[in-house]
């Protein structure tokens, strides 16, 4: 169930800073093209700033050090703040890193080297309202519905929301951690069929670096995953996380490389998703870069009648 004082947080109004991924400016520009459309279709004012950095999630995870997050992301909050409290992502890794820095912030050790840090090159960690972008779009669901020209046309639709998404629980998150579902009611909003499927809540395998470092036990996660999404028909993955599409895209590509996988089911960003259905040409969407052409769920989508 969604969780309605986290929904009342995000403003209705107002300017939001958008903070745009390393991961995806690398790999899957598309979805940066496709996240603006949404957001100028929906009349949505935001701020970016070519000061931001990385986030801190891959530093963090590879150098294991709480102060190397607390100081990417106080120095990128106070640049934040400088435009406004309020910040967008489209990326699972830049959403938790805010939060977890948030969390390690009151560890006094953490805090008192972290503020002495940052003073050095006159910045200060300071909170800022972190809002994923599916929640934003989510709130503007009735909005997104009038600005649509197509729809899914009934496409069996999985939706995987990763680990760093779902592991933000209490008030901080949207929905429940043990069964997310506000993604399943959007896909069913906008003409598809909501496909339920044991390891919803399995991780990619990704796993931060331990598809780098235990490539078969990593492997053998997506691959029960991906068990789990035939066993269902499954005929199309919409993810919320740059990573998880990087996984789940690129590990059937290769299955594909050596004869191994007969039906690939092509994995779409929700914010490219909802691009697609408001009219963007899918050229701009950066589908080149996805091992799993998306040709069959762009087949699938139906014109709405007007």
């Amino acid at each position: 169930m969604v969780n309605v004082q986290r929904l009342g947080r995000i403003p209705d109004n107002g300017t939001f800073f958008y903070f745009r991924g390393c991961f995806i400016n690398n790999f899957y520009p598309g979805i940066e093209s496709a996240t603006r459309f949404v957001l100028e279709k929906l009349g949505v004012n935001y701020v970016v700033s070519d000061d931001q950095t990385c986030c801190g999630t891959p530093e963090f995870s590879s150098l294991n050090a709480d102060t190397v997050l607390t100081c990417l992301v106080g120095r990128n909050s106070s640049i934040i703040l400088e435009k406004t409290p309020y910040v967008i992502t489209d990326c699972n890794g830049c959403y938790s890193s805010f939060y977890v820095a948030e969390a390690l912030m009151e560890n006094p050790q953490v805090k008192f080297q972290t503020d002495k840090i940052l003073k050095k090159i006159g910045k200060k960690f300071e909170k800022v309202e972190v809002i994923h972008i599916a929640d934003l779009f989510y709130k503007k669901m009735s909005e997104i519905l009038k600005k649509t020209t197509f729809g899914l046309g009934e496409l069996r639709m999985a939706v995987h929301y990763g680990c760093h998404y779902s592991h933000v629980d209490g008030e901080k998150g949207l929905d429940s951690v043990e069964n997310p579902s506000f993604i399943e009611e959007m896909v069913e909003k906008l003409g598809g069929t909501p496909v339920e499927y044991t390891e919803k809540t399995l991780c990619c395998g990704f796993g931060g670096i331990q598809q780098t470092v235990h490539k078969t036990i990593a492997y053998a996660v997506t691959q029960k995953k991906f068990d789990s999404l035939s066993d269902a028909y499954a005929e199309a993955i919409v993810v919320i996380c740059p990573y998880c599409l990087n996984v789940l895209d690129k590990y059937q590509g290769n299955l594909l490389d050596v004869e191994m996988l007969e039906n690939p089911i092509p994995v779409i960003h929700l914010s490219q998703l909802l691009a697609l259905l408001m009219g963007a040409e899918p050229k701009k969407l950066g589908f080149q870069m996805h091992r799993i052409p998306v040709e069959p769920i762009i087949a699938k989508l139906s014109p709405k009648e007007t």
